[in-house]
């Protein structure tokens, strides 16, 4: 490229800017693009990040590699706020979101809506095509509810060299507001919803820009189980996505498989039931459906969550968790309900009568009549097979996460109440043995649930 030639871009970027302001009836409806050409190196970009209209000033200094897209940004600005990617978002250049004149780069979700045809799809933007030189700037929203408005201006600008990570702190000031607080940013009404509203740790935040590098280049069938690259490629670059994948990459770490017996053992629950649904006229039911007396209590003696349950002998339907159980063995595709018994589906019985109740339970994991439940169940089984025995799992961040991947409205209202109904849940939960009271549980899952579900994953 000659030196012309970047004459002339300049000449345009600098009358594009002076003239987006100006009425459009002088001018006419003419849409300006204020994309220019990549610089032929890439280039690290040193930004200030601050939140307009903050007090005192929360803010954030990054190194920026140019090459980055906007969607890579969006990321990288969610990390570096705490912020969760829940909300829509755009990025604005020649003035401020949603004001006319100024250009537009919006997330996907708009772009599917199609509420703004004019908008550039942000994924399909370099960082380097709108920040070239000190005193370029660009405006992102996020969450157009609570309005985080925030205002990027180039401080330095350098070639990038080996090493360069593509996003990297050096400095900040002041805790971000939390999600969903209804767009408060000053000191007092902080104080309210956070323990140190003045707390930042910029080493921190370096080290959680740098677990989500992985993230920004995508994720590979070699790095994490193939089960759980769609999963990540559908969470995208949002905080809930590094979360994923910091535990997906636990995942790589060599696994000592459970020996048969111990398998053996801790699956007592589900043999109970293939054994008798594969008897001659299978486990019969009630007229209303419900397992006989007899059969509960024979089962309940086999199931850890029925241990110290209340009211075991009174019927099915007084056997909370054993029902739960039952019922997951139906739509995990092992059980189907036929003339009043539980018989074996025809992939059970071929699994059971060849000895191989191991494979049939890990199968049965993720196997689901539809696509969004097997991805929350994929979700769970990598939550299961990457949280120490004994303790609990984090229940709100796999919500996150899973609103992130399938969206709020088909995880329902209650969101951990979702998970606790997954199929998934209650095949692991009913594996292995009791080891504590069944209110000391909680969320916390046997040492052989946590090997199965990790074999499940990574087999």
């Amino acid at each position: 490229m000659s030196s012309t030639d970047d004459a002339q871009d300049d000449v345009l970027a600098r009358f594009h800017e002076i003239t987006s302001g100006l009425d459009a009836e002088v001018f006419g409806d003419v849409s300006v693009d204020r994309r220019r050409r990549q610089p032929p190196t890439v280039q690290v970009l040193t930004v200030r990040v601050d939140l307009h209209h903050s007090t005192p000033p929360i803010w954030r200094r990054l190194e920026l590699r140019s090459d980055l897209s906007l969607e890579d940004l969006h990321a990288v600005l969610q990390t570096a706020f705490d912020w969760a990617g829940y909300h829509l978002w755009r990025f604005a250049a020649g003035g401020e979101p949603f004001e006319e004149g100024a250009q537009q780069f919006v997330c996907e979700s708009d772009v599917e809506e199609g509420e703004d045809p004019d908008g550039v799809p942000a994924g399909e933007v370099r960082l380097g095509e709108l920040l070239q030189r000190a005193g370029d700037t660009l405006e992102y929203l996020y969450d157009y509810g609570d309005g985080w408005d925030l205002g990027i201006v180039v401080e330095a600008v350098r070639e990038a060299e080996a090493g360069d990570a593509p996003a990297r702190a050096t400095g900040g000031s002041r805790a971000a507001p939390p999600e969903d607080c209804g767009g408060l940013r000053d000191e007092e009404d902080l104080k309210t919803l956070l323990e140190d509203p003045a707390f930042f740790d910029v080493a921190a935040l370096g080290l959680e820009l740098w677990s989500g590098m992985t993230m920004l280049t995508g994720p590979e069938d070699d790095v994490v189980p193939a089960l759980l690259v769609e999963p990540l490629t559908l969470v995208g670059r949002a905080r809930a996505g590094q979360d994923l994948m910091d535990r997906a990459l636990l995942l790589g770490a060599p696994l000592a498989l459970l020996p048969d017996s111990a398998v053996e053992s801790a699956l007592r629950a589900l043999t109970w039931f293939l054994e008798r649904a594969d008897a001659e006229g299978g486990i019969p039911l009630t007229g209303a459906g419900y397992l006989r007396p007899a059969d509960v209590e024979a089962a309940s003696a086999v199931l850890p969550q029925m241990a110290d349950w209340i009211g075991m002998n009174k019927g099915e339907v007084h056997a909370v968790p054993l029902q739960m159980f039952r019922t997951s063995l139906q739509r995990a595709g092992i059980l189907r309900k036929r003339k009043g018994a539980l018989l074996l589906t025809r992939r059970a019985r071929a699994y059971y009568r060849a000895g191989n109740v191991r494979e049939l339970f890990l199968d049965s994991l993720v196997l689901s009549r539809y696509e969004t439940e097997e991805l929350a169940q994929v979700v769970l089984l990598t939550y299961v097979a990457t949280t120490k025995p004994g303790l609990p799992l984090p229940m709100e961040e796999i919500a996150r996460v899973l609103t992130a991947i399938i969206g709020p409205s088909e995880l329902g209202p209650g969101r951990t109440g979702a998970i606790l109904d997954l199929p998934a849940w209650h095949l692991l939960a009913n594996t292995g043995t009791v080891t504590s009271r069944l209110s000391e549980r909680g969320f916390c899952f046997s040492p052989e649930a946590t090997s199965l579900a990790r074999e499940a994953l990574t087999r």
